[in-house]
């Protein structure tokens, strides 16, 4: 409430007008205070009630928000699991003719090598053979 004695010394330091305690000029000051702090409960109310509401529209907005981060989240992961599924593909395949190239190019010398050590071998049982025949049927 207020200060009735500060607001006479005010007003007659102010104005240099004496008023008392009982003037009914404190009475439209007393209502004018009423209307005031009704005023201020009922804004300080509705604040309130904005800031809910505003509390309310912010968690819907996250929850909102939330559920379409998770829905990228989910498509993202999805196409990352494709593209690793055509890298590995692509690594197999390329590692596949690695293998085929290297596998071709040791079977030419090694088709080679044995060739020669098959002819070798044949030449040798041939020559044997004729210096068998050549001491043993004479």
């Amino acid at each position: 409430m207020l200060d009735v004695k500060r607001l006479i010394g005010e007003v007659a330091a102010r104005n240099g007008i004496r008023v008392e305690s009982w003037d009914p000029a404190f009475a439209l000051v007393t209502l004018n205070e009423l209307v005031l702090e009704e005023i201020a409960r009922r804004l300080t109310e509705e604040v309130h009630s904005g800031i809910a509401e505003f509390t309310e529209a912010v968690q819907k907005t996250e929850t909102r928000a939330g559920k379409l981060l998770a829905q990228q989240v989910r498509e993202a992961s999805v196409e990352l699991r494709r593209e690793l599924q055509r890298d590995v593909e692509d690594a197999r395949l390329r590692a596949s003719a690695i293998v085929l190239d290297v596998h071709r190019a040791h079977r030419r010398p090694a088709v080679i090598r044995w060739g020669a050590a098959g002819l070798i071998a044949g030449a040798g049982l041939f020559g044997s053979g004729l210096w068998i025949g050549a001491h043993c049927f004479h």
